[in-house]
C-alpha cells in the first residue's frame, strides 16, 4: 500500500481530513498509554505506507495519531445524521424519543433529563380563577422541590432525598464502615491507600509499589560512554544535578543515534547492575555475595551509588540485584546483623584462621590473631566456639558500613519501609535461590512471534528452516557455555541484544506481553543487486528481528552471520 492508498484509506475512515489542506504527519507515543510526548513517525523518501505503518505500530498493537501542520482538526461530534453513522444499528431514546446511533444514544442518555412522569399521570389543573392559578403554581413548585431537594446523613455523609433519609438514617449507624457503599471518602484518597505497604501481598506488588514511587516531573538524563561504562556510570550518576535518581532515568549512548524510549534505560542498567556485582561484591557465583571491604570506595560512596542504581533498576524494569546473602539481605531489611555463619566469612586469612582453630587442640597459638578480631575473653579449647563467633563477627562487622550505604542508597524509592515490613515478599529480589531465573534458549522461543509467508510456499519453507536454526543456535551456546569466560557469547546476551535487557522479565504482566516479532527479508538482492552479505536487523525498540533468508542458506552461514551480527553491532545506529 503506497502513500496515496493510505491517504485515501484514512480520509474515507476520518471524514474530517477531507477539509485538511495544509499537510499532515503521522506520530505516536513512546509508552504510557499516550500521556508521554508524541514523537513524528517520519515517512519514507515516497511517503507514509502500509508496511511502515504496520512495523511502526507492531502490526496494530500501537496507537499512532494524525497531526495537521498547518490547520486544526474539528473536534466537535459528529450530528446524529451524519453520512458516518448511515449503516450504524439505531434506536430511540425513551427520554426524548429521539432516534440516533447506538454509539451516539450511549453518551446522550447520560445527559438526556428524563420525563418525571407520563402524560397519563398528570393531574389536569383547573384555573377557575387568577387566585388558583397562583395556588397551582405554588403546589407544583413544592412538589418539585421535595422531589429535587437532598440531605446528607449527619452519620456517613452521604446524599439522599429528604423523603429518603429518615429511613437511610434509621440503618446507618448499623452498617459496618468497612463497607464500600457507606463512605465519604474521597476516591483520590482510596487510590492512595491502595498503594500502601501493608497492602503488598507478593513480589509483583513490591514492584508495581516501586514504579509508583517515581517522581515524573523531570526526568534524569545520563550521557555515558559504553567504554568502561560502569565506573564512568557511576561517576555520572553522582555528578548529575539536574534530576536525581527518583525521577524517570534517560539514557544516551555517545556517538550513538538511539533515543531512549526504555531500551537504551534497559541496557544501561543490565550493565551496570552486572558491572557492580563484579567490582563491589565478592564470593561464589549463585551462593550469594556480600560486599567487598574496600574503604576506598565506601569514601567516594560508590556504595550509596550502587543501592541507588539498584532501587532504580527494580522501579523502571530493570534486572533485579539477585545475588546478596541471606545476612546482607536481612541487614538491608532490618539494620541489623542476623544469621551469621563461619560460611559467610571470605577472607583467606580468617577462613584459614577458623580451620586452624577447628582443626588444632592448642588454641593459644593462635592468640595474637585472635585479639587482632577483637576477641577479649579467655583463649582456651573451652572458649572455643566463643572464639570462632567472635571471627565470624569481625569479619561481618567490616562489611556493616558498606551495607549501610547500600542501604541509604535503596531509600531513595522509600524501598528500606518495604523490606523492613514484608520482608518475606523482597526476598525474591535480592537473594538467589534454587530456581533458574536466567533466560534461556525456551524463554526466548516460546516468545517468538514470526510473521510467515504462505503455509506450503518456498519462502515459507525458507522462513521455517531459519526458525529452527535460531533455535539450534540458542541452545548450542547453552551447551558449550563455561563458567569464567566473560567475553562468550551467551543466551542472556541474546537476549540483551534483541531486546535491551538479558534478564527474565520481573512481572507476569510483563512476561505475557512479551512478544520478539521476527521478520524475514527475501528481496535483499532485488533492492541491492550486488552485495555480497547482509545481515539481520533489530530493533530493540521495537522488539523485532528481520532475518535475509538469501544468505542463511546452511546452518553454518547462519551462525556465523548472527554471531558476527551480535558481537560486532551493539550499538543503536538506527533511529
Amino acid at each position: 500500500m503506497d502513500h496515496v492508498q493510505l491517504s485515501t484509506q484514512l480520509t474515507e475512515a476520518y471524514s474530517k481530513m477531507k477539509a485538511l489542506t495544509g499537510g499532515w504527519l503521522l506520530k505516536k507515543a513512546t509508552g504510557g498509554q499516550g500521556r508521554r510526548r508524541l514523537t513524528v513517525l517520519s515517512p519514507d523518501p515516497e511517503g507514509y505506507t502500509g508496511a511502515q505503518i504496520k512495523i511502526a505500530t507492531g502490526a496494530g498493537k500501537t496507537t499512532i495519531y494524525i497531526v495537521p501542520l498547518q490547520e486544526e482538526l474539528d473536534l466537535s461530534p459528529l450530528p446524529e445524521d451524519a453520512k458516518e453513522f448511515e449503516k450504524m444499528p439505531k434506536a430511540a431514546c425513551k427520554s426524548c424519543s429521539r432516534e440516533m446511533p447506538l454509539q451516539v444514544l450511549a453518551l446522550h442518555v447520560e445527559d438526556c433529563i428524563p420525563r418525571i412522569s407520563s402524560p397519563e399521570d398528570e393531574e389536569p389543573l383547573v384555573v377557575a380563577d387568577f387566585l388558583d392559578v397562583e395556588t397551582a403554581i405554588e403546589k407544583i413548585s413544592s412538589s418539585e422541590d421535595e422531589m429535587i431537594d437532598d440531605a446528607d446523613c449527619p452519620i456517613c455523609g452521604r446524599m439522599f432525598p429528604k423523603s429518603e433519609i429518615s429511613m437511610h438514617a434509621s440503618f446507618c449507624g448499623e452498617v459496618s464502615s468497612d463497607c464500600p457503599l457507606v463512605t465519604n471518602a474521597d476516591p483520590k484518597d482510596t487510590l492512595e491507600d491502595s498503594t500502601e505497604v501493608h497492602q503488598i501481598l507478593c513480589e509483583e506488588d513490591v514492584l508495581r509499589w516501586l514504579t509508583s514511587q517515581i517522581d515524573r516531573s523531570r526526568e534524569f538524563h545520563l550521557c555515558v560512554s559504553r567504554e568502561d561504562i560502569v565506573e564512568r556510570g557511576m561517576k555520572l550518576w553522582q555528578r548529575q544535578k539536574s534530576g536525581s535518581p527518583v525521577n524517570p532515568l534517560k539514557i544516551t549512548f555517545i556517538g550513538e543515534a538511539g533515543v531512549d524510549t526504555g531500551v537504551l534505560r534497559l541496557e544501561f542498567l543490565t550493565e551496570m547492575v552486572a558491572g557492580l556485582e563484579k567490582r563491589l561484591f565478592e564470593g561464589k557465583e549463585g551462593k550469594g555475595k556480600i560486599p567487598k571491604y574496600s574503604i576506598s570506595d565506601l569514601d567516594k560512596g560508590l556504595f550509596r551509588v550502587a543501592g541507588e542504581i539498584f532501587a532504580v533498576s527494580l522501579a523502571q524494569g530493570g534486572p533485579a540485584p539477585k545475588f546478596l546473602q541471606e545476612w546482607c539481605f536481612n541487614f538491608l531489611a532490618t539494620g541489623k546483623l542476623t544469621n551469621i555463619t563461619k560460611n559467610d566469612v571470605h577472607e583467606p586469612q580468617l577462613k584459614s584462621l577458623i580451620k586452624k582453630l577447628e582443626e588444632s587442640e592448642v588454641v593459644s597459638a593462635y592468640t595474637e590473631d585472635i585479639i587482632n578480631c577483637g576477641y577479649t575473653g579467655p583463649i582456651n579449647t573451652k572458649k572455643k566456639e566463643d572464639i570462632i563467633r567472635a571471627i565470624v563477627l569481625h569479619a561481618t562487622m567490616q562489611r556493616t558500613p558498606m551495607l549501610k550505604e547500600l542501604r541509604d542508597g535503596l531509600d531513595i524509592y522509600n524501598l528500606t519501609t518495604v523490606l523492613r515490613q514484608r520482608q518475606e515478599y523482597c526476598r525474591g529480589l535480592f537473594v538467589p535461590d534454587n530456581n533458574n531465573n536466567k533466560v534461556d534458549s525456551n524463554y526466548i522461543v516460546s516468545h517468538l512471534a514470526p510473521e510467515m509467508s504462505e503455509t506450503g510456499s518456498m519462502k515459507y519453507i525458507k522462513e521455517v528452516k531459519i526458525l529452527n536454526y535460531f533455535q539450534d543456535f540458542l541452545i548450542e551456546l547453552e551447551d558449550n557455555q563455561s563458567e569464567g569466560d566473560e567475553d562468550q557469547l551467551t543466551v542472556p546476551k541474546v537476549m540483551q541484544w534483541l531486546t535491551g535487557q538479558a534478564h527474565r522479565h520481573l512481572q507476569l504482566s510483563e512476561r505475557e506481553r512479551f512478544k520478539i516479532t521476527v521478520c524475514f527479508e527475501h528481496a535483499c538482492f532485488e533492492r541491492m543487486p550486488d552485495h555480497s552479505v547482509c545481515f539481520p536487523v533489530v530493533s530493540a525498540c521495537a522488539q523485532t528481528i528481520t532475518f535475509p533468508t538469501a544468505h542463511l542458506g546452511t546452518y553454518e552461514e547462519f551462525q556465523q552471520n548472527l554471531t558476527t551480527a551480535i558481537t560486532c553491532a551493539k550499538e543503536f545506529q538506527i533511529v
